[in-house]
């Protein structure tokens, strides 16, 4: 695994070249998160591909410029990182937002994509939803007093109740360490405001009719773990797969919005290789 800044589009970004040999895959994270969320999928995927992940404008380890916070301008940036490689083709994997990146980056730049890999994202977000994350995005600017402190509150989130050393890895690329011992996120909250002021203005559903590459939608069932708020619902997962070439809608079984890749990852890929090698072009 290689930590590497690059520059894209006049800003640093930051992704984990995960290693691995065969086709590239670049997995994209979702609103407040960053590239060491995909540690435990792309473990298990770099036997067969080589698997890349970024940090977003304003999240991790990459710049955050004050604009350029919304689905067109990411899907810029990740053909950035396809051109700074020489990649012809791409698997695009993308979680919650990213998944929204990824429907953009699939009908903007389809000559660029060989298949497409949504999790539990990837259409029109329902407002109720951005009530659920209100909390994800108000800690963004709290300062806690050392890292021990920070886990603690994020163990009593009932998103991460089956914690592992994955979620724990993941929260420590979250944050900046400061020589006090304190740490902060390293999200920019700005960035975060923007990003979701964008996309209430932005219609993702509209990329669909578009999309003509082989789609994997997989589904979170207990999203937000009450049962009626969803980033994609049964009925829209499985109309969207329908209507897409050669694509796929598939339930990850008990898992939430997070948990679908930090915990619940064994089925994913199992998923996920199986639809890649199906839809592998032959020759």
């Amino acid at each position: 695994m290689k930590d590497m800044k690059i520059k894209v589009n006049r800003i640093d970004l930051h992704l984990v070249d995960f290693g691995g040999q065969g086709e590239p895959i670049i997995c994209v994270h979702g609103l407040t998160a960053n590239s060491r969320f995909w540690d435990a999928v792309a473990e298990r995927l770099i036997d067969r591909y080589h698997v890349l992940a970024v940090d977003l404008r304003g999240r991790g380890d990459s710049e955050k410029p004050t604009l350029g916070y919304n689905v067109r301008q990411h899907a810029e940036d990740i053909l950035g990182v396809i051109d700074f490689f020489g990649f012809e083709k791409i698997v695009y994997m993308g979680h919650s937002l990213g998944a929204l990146i990824g429907a953009c980056f699939a009908a903007t730049y389809p000559e660029r994509l060989s298949r497409l890999v949504l999790v539990d994202g990837g259409v029109d977000v329902d407002l109720q939803v951005y009530e659920k994350i209100r909390p994800a995005i108000e800690r963004l600017d709290i300062v806690f007093p050392d890292f021990a402190t920070f886990l603690s509150e994020m163990r009593k989130n009932p998103f991460f109740d089956e914690w592992n050393e994955y979620v724990e890895q993941y929260f420590y690329a979250d944050v900046e360490h400061r020589p006090d011992g304190s740490v902060c996120s390293k999200a920019s909250k700005q960035a975060i405001l923007e990003e979701i002021k964008a996309l209430r203005e932005t219609s993702i559903n509209v990329f669909h009719e578009q999309i003509q590459t082989p789609t994997l939608l997989l589904w979170a069932p207990d999203c937000f773990k009450d049962g009626k708020t969803f980033m994609v619902t049964r009925e829209q997962g499985e109309k969207l797969a329908a209507t897409l070439p050669n694509s796929r809608f598939v339930e990850i079984k008990n898992a939430n919005h997070y948990s679908i890749i930090l915990s619940k990852y064994k089925q994913l890929i199992r998923e996920v290789k199986d639809f890649l090698e199906s839809t592998k072009i032959k020759g």
